[in-house]
């Protein structure tokens, strides 16, 4: 049997799995990732940590086909440039460093581009021709299959769809872009309107500290700041997928990510009813938006199906 490596690289962890052709991991093991190493002792600490989880489950790396790694972004084909959360990486060239390490060819991706892989592959998005991924937690990104397969653009970083310009004198963003978006309708914009209007809602209030979350237990609760906050969101979410159904025709549209996933579901009917609003009748009639199936098991599913699927 051939055998596939995937790795995911978060902000926080990064997870390294070993996988076959039909998407079931052998093993999966995590280790902190730690911004502050040098790009050298990133690579040497993932290569180890990869050969200590073949050890474990009795795979020899000559058993392993590929490698597929999805990165926070953006790319210049699959040198990371510069990423808020991984500054002393940068120029990080994933797959040459990697090659140079394990001798057998690596696959790259933005994070948001795998992870619409493996819903393609392995998930709500089976059987479709053209479909997005679609990820709404911290920030929002997108991944697109369009005609069967992976597409992502010149350099890697097709779907940066949280940076589309929504409002020009709207509020910043972590990446400098004042109304995208990203800044109306992520869960850290969700986080901030709540917060500025903690005063104003009788749930809110009486909190020392306003999260995400707690914008969504009262907005299930039925408190009017919060219900108007989260519908103001998913509006405005609804109106950038509507974008993207012009653009693409997509059968379907999955929404991921954690505000998404964990939201309630009149949530995303929401966002689908303003899709479908602004969006050509003719192209939004085709299209159902649905739930993410793999949910945290995102990341590294994605990372397996580019190892499988991508020829680097």
């Amino acid at each position: 049997m051939a055998y596939f490596l995937a790795i995911d690289v978060g902000g926080t962890k990064i997870a390294i799995g070993v996988g076959d052709e039909s998407g079931a991991f052998r093993g999966i093991r995590t280790l902190a990732t730690h911004p502050s190493w040098a790009k050298e002792a990133a690579i040497a600490n993932i290569y180890e940590a990869a050969l200590e989880l073949l050890s474990e489950v009795h795979v020899d790396l000559t058993e392993c086909r590929r490698v597929g790694l999805g990165t926070p972004g953006p790319l210049d084909g699959t040198r990371l440039l510069e990423s808020s959360n991984l500054v002393a990486w940068k120029g990080l060239d994933w797959r040459a460093e990697l090659e140079a390490k394990f001798h057998i060819p690596v696959a790259v991706a933005n994070d948001a581009t795998a992870a619409g892989l493996a819903e393609w592959q392995f998930g709500a998005a089976r059987g479709t021709r053209d479909a997005i991924y679609v990820t709404v937690s911290t920030g929002i990104g997108a991944g697109i299959i369009a005609g069967g397969a992976l597409y992502g653009g010149a350099r890697g970083n097709a779907g940066e769809f949280g940076h589309i310009i929504m409002q020009p004198e709207g509020p910043l963003c972590h990446a400098g872009h004042r109304g995208c978006l990203e800044s109306l309708a992520s869960g850290t914009a969700i986080r901030r309107m709540g917060q500025e209007r903690q005063e104003q809602s009788e749930y809110l209030k009486v909190l020392a500290t306003v999260d995400t979350k707690d914008v969504f237990d009262g907005y299930i609760r039925g408190d009017e700041v919060c219900v108007d906050i989260v519908h103001g969101a998913a509006d405005r979410l609804g109106l950038g997928l509507s974008y993207l159904v012009d653009l693409f025709n997509p059968e379907k549209i999955v929404l991921g990510g954690g505000v998404a996933t964990h939201a309630p579901a009149s949530y995303r009917q929401r966002v689908a009813a303003a899709m479908a609003r602004w969006a050509l009748p003719s192209l939004a009639s085709i299209v159902t938006v649905v739930p993410a199936e793999l949910g945290e098991d995102s990341g590294i599913k994605g990372a397996l199906a580019l190892a499988i699927t991508q020829t680097p």
